[in-house]
């Protein structure tokens, strides 16, 4: 590409968990793979995640913990110093283009950033994608100067954007015109995603050489989508479950590799974690010393998953790991292979203890089904966390008794426990809608499934959330590392 031609463009991660008193600081997967394409075909990209906070920042904000109510005030203030810090950074990079990536809990964080950026450069374009833009195909009416929506995968449509391609003639762009939205549609699926750059781990904005060392770039993902049809999940209509995609294993050790050769380090930092538990100083995430694959579920195709887990072993790179994954997808072979390969926690969601729940809500696995798996885990020796969730609705104080139950008969190594939040998008978000439930609360103070409210259930008692909640006491005294 001629360099006359070069864009600079940043891509944006927006704060979330910095209005909570925590931060995010792993390197945002969605934005790295859009900024490594870019670069790759000639274009001046780099990530910006204004979620950081170093851990020196952060230890003197830990006591806002407990703040949840306040940081609504944040946007009633556009003003505030954090606003002003993000713009700053976004306006020093003199950009040519901006790209955020969405979920819906952000977006109105989106909404003010935007706003400021228009003003001090309007010649900037900006765009949308990720997961709320793939869901709403409405987005740009809630953002009012953000020039253009993504639909799904964003690395071909945002390289078409940047290389100056007419907007109408991309599939997966809405844009606006004057007779309002246009455009739309789903991105062209990718053929091959082996074919993709790893992940841009090196062009981090606004970021010495101290500070990105506290940047976590041990994310994986090794699948994009999920073939299950959960009915509180977003995944499903977010990739659709036809579209799920696979690395192959090589592919995926292949990355493992480069991360152990350019950016492992035995020196992880450690942090506590925004969690609804009693002694926070005992959650902790652990940087940069385990590997993250953060596909839906990790676990999908067991053959695929014993060739990667034997790869690891033969690979000799004892790289520590964790993932996610479901019970059904589990065999005794698997476990066992790993527990050798450094696997030192998975987590499965297992979400109610009530079969009549689990159906209801598409789980497509029983509690009969779901023990058996961990006890696999357990007789292999592989540490899991224990995903609950309650105030489905129609749920009823018998159906909570047997989560409870349930939770206590599996004896995880760490227990988290929800209550829902019908995510926008979600089967069970549009169920409710059509039900006559008026979804309208303001999305940052909604989407958050770790207020401890009952959102759309009137069944279930208060005494029985208590006991539910208090299962929290099973994790005492355990110095986590989630």
């Amino acid at each position: 590409r001629n360099w006359l031609n070069m864009a600079k463009v940043l891509l944006v991660n927006p704060p979330f968990y910095r209005f909570l008193g925590s931060h995010y600081n792993a390197n945002s997967l969605g934005i790295a793979y859009i900024t490594s394409v870019l670069n790759e075909n000639g274009h001046d990209a780099w990530t910006y995640n204004a979620d950081y906070l170093s851990s020196n920042q952060y230890k003197d904000l830990s006591s806002l913990f407990n703040g949840f109510d306040d940081y609504k005030a944040y946007f009633k203030d556009e003003e505030n110093a954090l606003w002003v810090e993000i713009v700053n950074k976004i306006i020093n990079f003199k950009p040519d283009w901006i790209g955020y990536t969405s979920y819906t809990a952000n977006l109105s964080a989106i909404n003010v950033i935007s706003k400021l950026v228009r003003e001090a450069m309007p010649q900037v374009k900006q765009v949308v994608g990720g997961v709320h833009a793939t869901l709403d195909r409405e987005t740009l009416l809630k953002l009012p100067v953000v020039d253009y929506a993504v639909q799904r995968e964003g690395e071909f449509p945002m390289l078409q954007l940047v290389n100056g391609d007419e907007p109408s003639k991309i599939v997966g762009v809405s844009y606006r015109t004057v007779f309002g939205i246009q455009g739309a549609g789903d991105s062209p699926k990718i053929a091959d995603i082996d074919t993709l750059p790893f992940p841009e781990r090196e062009k981090l904005w606004g970021f010495g050489k101290t500070k990105k060392s506290e940047v976590d770039v041990s994310y994986i993902v090794t699948i994009r989508g999920c073939p299950y049809k959960c009915t509180y999940c977003a995944s499903p209509f977010h990739w659709k479950r036809n579209k799920t995609e696979f690395r192959s294993p090589q592919s995926v050790l292949d990355e493992m590799k480069y991360l152990h050769d350019n950016y492992w380090t035995d020196n992880g930092i450690d942090y506590s974690a925004s969690a609804n538990i009693d002694s926070k100083e005992n959650l902790i995430i652990k940087d940069n010393a385990i590997v993250y694959f953060v596909d839906d579920v990790f676990t999908v195709r067991r053959p695929r998953v014993k060739e990667i887990l034997r790869g690891m072993l033969d690979s000799g790179l004892s790289m520590p790991w964790k993932c996610e994954a479901r019970t059904d997808n589990l065999d005794e072979e698997i476990c066992e292979l790993m527990k050798a390969a450094g696997c030192e926690r998975v987590k499965l969601g297992f979400e109610s203890g009530s079969n009549r729940i689990l159906e209801q809500v598409k789980k497509g696995e029983t509690k009969e089904q779901m023990l058996a798996g961990a006890k696999l885990l357990k007789d292999a020796g592989v540490p899991f966390t224990a995903y609950f969730m309650t105030g489905f609705p129609g749920e009823t104080d018998k159906d909570l008794k047997e989560t409870i139950e349930f939770a206590k008969q599996i004896e995880a190594d760490y227990y988290s426990l929800s209550v829902l939040a019908p995510y926008y998008g979600t089967e069970i978000y549009n169920s409710l809608i059509e039900d006559g439930y008026e979804l309208e609360k303001k999305p940052w103070e909604y989407f958050f499934h770790q207020s401890p409210d009952l959102m759309v259930n009137e069944n279930i008692s208060e005494k029985m959330l208590k006991e539910y909640l208090s299962l929290n006491k099973l994790n005492e005294n355990k110095k986590v590392y989630l």
